[in-house]
């Protein structure tokens, strides 16, 4: 599997078509399940679903930085993931539909930190 960096334009929204991005690199994922990507400090950052694994990735090769197990998780599936403020974002829920949703808060290096009720 390979993610595509596409470069985003601050024009996107005024109306530009999917012909005005451009693919500048591709890489190889860290795993074959991957539920969830973000960007921060300088790092792309993924997680899988299957394995329960988050990773810190170098945008630039690939290479994983930093890996964890979402040990915190339960029984719950991480189906995505976001970065801001040093922390990583990862919501998990229950299968199938993916009830009892849950957002696990991890810091920039895989510790658990805390996690709050997603549902309303």
């Amino acid at each position: 599997m390979k993610f595509a960096l596409i470069l985003f334009s601050l024009l996107l929204f005024t109306g530009l078509s999917m012909a005005d991005y451009q693919i500048v690199a591709t890489i190889d994922a860290p795993d074959t399940n991957i539920s969830g990507l973000g960007f921060g400090n300088g790092a792309l950052w993924a997680v899988d679903e299957v394995t329960e694994f988050a990773y810190k990735l170098d945008p630039a090769t690939g290479a994983v930085e930093l890996s964890w197990y979402l040990a915190a998780n339960g029984t719950k599936v991480p189906s995505g993931l976001t970065f801001a403020n040093n922390t990583v974002y990862i919501s998990s829920g229950a299968p199938p539909n993916l009830t009892s949703s849950y957002c696990y808060k991890y810091n920039d290096q895989g510790i658990y930190q805390s996690s709050f009720s997603l549902d309303c």
